[in-house]
């Protein structure tokens, strides 16, 4: 005859006199459950068989399951449960593990590219480095912008040269003269002289403005470009 569990719908297929000789109670071989064979079942396939003698039951008493399969223990599927909660914690471990790689990853690049020049300044060989990304570092953390050519108003024929020194890191720095530069239309240098800053120092974002003015500049000027001049 066959029964089903009806806890986990497990069908088995049982011994009609072993289930009548345990007065029809049996025990679900996957879940554990334990339930009565009802009195209809058990004449499902042939009548049970009455004794008067008292029969001691079968070692194994647990219901066959149909088709040959067996029924998977309770304590195997807590087994494969426990299995399978382990792989997936060691799966979110290992997510988290690189995620923390990639998260210092991007913060060390951050840090690379912010403090790029307070970093070449420490260590003066990694601005080959920063160069061969296409990133060319400043040393002096100092830039001149808005640099202008303007004819002088006081001196007939001078040429008055301004712009700006800007700090353009988050400490102060130490500032140094500045050298301009006159070229000509092949390059070559024509004249070039010093701008002294009033400031021996700029602090963080700083800037100071500078004016130069060149009494008599040369012919066939065509270029301006005014660069840090680091003493020695």
């Amino acid at each position: 005859m066959i029964v089903t569990c009806p806890s986990c719908d497990t069908r088995y297929r049982v011994d009609t006199d072993a289930i009548a000789v345990r007065k029809g109670r049996v025990r679900c071989a996957a879940c554990g459950h334990g339930w009565k064979v009802d009195e209809e079942a058990l004449t499902l396939d042939e009548p049970a068989r009455p004794t008067l003698r008292k029969e001691p039951a079968p070692a194994d008493t647990a219901p066959r399951p149909v088709g040959g399969i067996e029924a998977v223990k309770p304590h195997e599927v807590v087994r494969k449960r426990a299995e399978t909660r382990r792989h997936r914690s060691r799966q979110a471990v290992e997510g988290a593990g690189w995620a923390v790689v990639a998260a210092s990853c991007v913060l060390m690049l951050g840090a690379a590219w912010l403090f790029r020049v307070d970093i070449v300044d420490a260590f003066p060989r990694t601005a080959s480095a920063y160069a061969a990304v296409g990133v060319p570092v400043n040393p002096h953390g100092l830039e001149v912008r808005d640099l202008r050519a303007t004819p002088s108003e006081d001196e007939e024929g001078g040429l008055v040269i301004e712009g700006l020194v800007v700090n353009t890191t988050g400490r102060d720095r130490i500032t140094h003269p500045l050298r301009a530069i006159i070229t000509g239309q092949d390059g070559d240098v024509l004249v070039e002289w010093v701008v002294m800053l009033d400031s021996l120092s700029l602090p963080a974002g700083g800037e100071e403005a500078f004016r130069s003015v060149l009494a008599d500049p040369p012919e066939g000027a065509a270029e301006l470009e005014v660069v840090l001049a680091p003493e020695g």
